[in-house]
């Protein structure tokens, strides 16, 4: 065998035998890392609700950017969009509402999440 096609096989054992796939809770055990769907977990503000809309849209919604005019960096400022039916029309991809988060469809155990929380009358 030629030099490079002894060094691309190498490359290529190397890059091959460092790739594998394994679940984030596995990988960071220790990080305080809490998924939002857990069923474990109850659908509270502070358990679950405030996690899902920091990660998916905080970057665009806080006091300091205000996307659209929407704000949602607080509890009360949340339970406002919930509850006149914003964030349950975005989420849901209803024609005549910008679609959130733009890029692609909240996880539906997200979507399910928020929506029991409004069933349960938005508990802190």
């Amino acid at each position: 065998m030629k030099m490079k096609q002894i060094l691309f096989l190498f490359g290529l054992v190397i890059w091959a035998g460092g790739c594998y796939y394994d679940s984030f809770e596995a990988l960071h055990p220790l990080d305080g890392y809490v998924n939002p769907c857990d069923t474990t977990l109850k659908a509270t503000y502070g358990s679950s609700i405030q996690l899902i809309i920091s990660y998916n849209c905080g970057a665009c919604h806080n006091s300091s950017y205000a996307g659209g005019n929407v704000v949602l960096d607080t509890y009360d400022q949340v339970k406002y969009y919930c509850s006149n039916g914003q964030i349950t029309h975005a989420i849901s991809r209803t024609s005549g509402y910008n679609p959130m988060p733009p890029s692609q469809a909240l996880a539906s155990c997200q979507a399910d999440r928020i929506q029991q929380w409004i069933t349960n009358n938005y508990p802190r």
